[in-house]
């Protein structure tokens, strides 16, 4: 059970038997006049006030300040967290007892995990699902040396670790079968880009900049009119996940859908196209437009390309798969959308009640992808891949014992129980090939959560192949 903020001071159990033997010598002492005995007592009673005032010393200026440097990490990555004490607390001066520092940890993050007291605590947490995560308290624990007293001092700070969707790499000939990478070159130059001047005109709003009213419309028209960005004609993309809800939800399944929807959006981006992401229920999730360092020649224009993808992932972070079959028949598609990809489970049904066709407005390439949890008989199917390996950690872990910490990692960065990103490591992860159909006028790509997106897209194409 997690404590409740505050301090706490209480003998332990052996402190217990030391006060109750103390009492009980020195009476057995007083009754039977046997020195010993009360040469005994005095003695656990002796230890007793050294192990008080040694606690209470303890207790002084003891508080700790902890501080996330990674506060969002793509899911199977580490996320560095400094711990210190704050000031020199007398403990770490003096040897007054032991101590540790207890993190209360969410699963999320590898659970409840222990480091030593010490003025510097720095370590790493190995983050498994996507989405915010809360630490937790912490709660420093003081021992005196005797191990007769126990002090715990809990501390909440509300800091949080966000579990970003995996943005994998996306082969060319992925890209094709989708339609993602287009005859020539794209670049910056093919569409005007955020906050460049089109030459649609509409009425002033209250809030538009001066700079951008458009002064032979406003004459014309006899009232004030702003220059309005006019979007890439059939170049602007959507991306629908399938968030309804549908009998008990699968973490991993949402988790590689979401992953899948970052990777279409970066692999989207670096080809110039405007995206929108949306809910099933229509609501829009995240957008970006024309990337403006896509030429190279802007580092201004790559630092919002940063930005503004840092700012999706953590939208697409938090989505969560929640949504009811009410709305999902209104029309959300954009007249000049090009192309259009949803993802969404396979629950035997995919997409079923959800009318993609108003998404996709009128998009020529029309992608479904549809994922369900890799069962136990897909094993037998035959086909293997291999197994991707778990990034790097830092190089010393701090947390735990016998060099593995809590959050499952070791201090060569390798996870503690040998699972990587795709299965096992060492042991390739098996599953049946996707399969291929149609969906009315969409590409429908059925697999499993052990397929990559790229394996999904081309298993696609290659059935198109003669």
């Amino acid at each position: 059970m997690t404590p409740r903020p505050g301090t706490v001071l209480r003998p332990t159990a052996r402190g217990i038997v030391a006060i109750v033997l103390a009492v009980a010598c020195w009476v057995l002492a007083d009754l039977t006049r046997v020195m010993p005995a009360r040469y005994l007592a005095a003695a656990l009673l002796l230890a007793l006030l050294i192990g008080a005032a040694g606690i209470l010393i303890s207790r002084i200026g003891l508080d700790a300040r902890r501080q996330v440097l990674d506060d969002a990490v793509p899911v199977g990555s580490v996320a560095r967290v400094q711990l210190d004490l704050v000031g020199r607390p007398p403990l770490t001066v003096l040897p007054l007892g032991r101590g540790a520092v207890r993190e209360h940890l969410p699963a999320a993050l590898g659970g409840q995990g222990d480091l030593t007291l010490a003025r510097h605590m720095p370590h790493v947490l190995r983050v498994s699902h996507r989405g915010p995560h809360e630490l937790g308290p912490i709660s420093i624990i003081v021992r005196d040396v005797f191990g007769l007293f126990h002090l715990r001092r809990t501390i909440e700070d509300g800091q949080r670790i966000t579990g970003l969707p995996v943005v994998a790499e996306l082969t060319p000939a992925a890209a094709r079968a989708t339609g993602i990478t287009r005859e020539g070159t794209v670049g910056a130059a093919m569409a005007p880009g955020v906050g460049e001047i089109g030459p649609i005109a509409r009425p002033y709003a209250t809030g538009d900049d001066i700079r951008r009213i458009h002064w032979r419309a406003s004459a014309r028209t006899g009232q004030l009119m702003t220059r309005e960005d006019e979007p890439a004609e059939g170049h602007s993309a959507v991306v629908v996940l399938d968030t309804t809800r549908r009998g008990e939800p699968d973490p991993e399944v949402e988790d590689r859908l979401v992953s899948h929807a970052a990777t279409v959006l970066e692999s989207l981006g670096q080809n110039g196209w405007e995206v929108r992401v949306l809910e099933a229920s229509g609501d829009e999730i995240t957008r970006t437009g024309t990337r403006r360092g896509l030429s190279g020649t802007s580092p201004l224009g790559s630092e919002a390309d940063a930005l503004e993808q840092r700012s999706s992932l953590m939208a697409l972070a938090e989505l969560d798969f929640d949504d009811d079959c009410t709305g999902i028949g209104q029309d959300h598609a954009a007249g000049h959308t090009a192309l259009a990809i949803a993802l969404g489970p396979d629950d035997g049904e995919p997409f079923a009640g959800l009318e993609l066709d108003r998404f996709a407005g009128r998009a020529a390439n029309r992608t479904a992808i549809a994922l369900r949890a890799l069962r136990e008989d897909d094993e037998d199917s035959g086909r293997r891949r291999p197994a991707r390996r778990i990034g790097p950690g830092a190089e010393a872990d701090e947390m735990g014992h016998d060099g593995v910490g809590a959050d499952g990692i070791r201090a060569d960065g390798t996870a503690a129980d040998g699972v990587g990103a795709d299965g096992p490591l060492g042991d390739p992860a098996v599953g049946p090939a996707p399969t291929r159909s149609r969906l009315g006028a969409w590409t429908l790509v059925r697999g499993t959560t052990a397929d990559s997106l790229t394996d999904l897209l081309t298993a696609a194409e290659a059935e198109e192949t003669p």
